[in-house]
């Protein structure tokens, strides 16, 4: 399954920003033009061209491609940032980052390897 937030289920252009709820599960691949917040479950691949909030109580299983994110919560997947990327203290990501800054939060726990600087090839495209 496939959710593409920047359509609306009528399939009319949306705009602004979406919420994952904290009681939304999904499993299957998350496409989004526009920012997300993150509070639910995902077990999947996530697309934003914008900024995604990944919150202290969500949790992402699956690799993650956005202009910007935060991880507040639980992150299990690769990640490829093409600007900044900010770790908050509550975070536990487990994978390996790409990002054109990054910022780490006292208290974070990171697993995996770091490439950081200059845009990731993937963006350049």
């Amino acid at each position: 399954m496939i959710w593409d937030f920047a359509k609306d289920n009528r399939g009319n252009a949306r705009s602004g920003q979406s919420r994952f709820d904290a009681s939304s599960r999904l499993e299957g691949k998350l496409l989004s033009s526009e920012a997300i917040i993150l509070e639910g479950k995902i077990r999947g691949d996530i697309s934003v061209n914008g900024t995604l909030e990944i919150t202290k109580n969500a949790e992402v299983n699956g690799s993650v491609k956005a202009d910007k994110l935060f991880i507040g919560g639980k992150m299990e997947g690769d990640i490829d940032v093409a600007d900044s990327l900010s770790i908050g203290k509550t975070a536990i990501v487990q994978g390996d980052i790409k990002a054109g800054t990054l910022d780490v939060a006292v208290g974070a726990i990171i697993r995996g390897q770091c490439s950081i600087g200059g845009i990731s090839p993937d963006h350049a495209k």
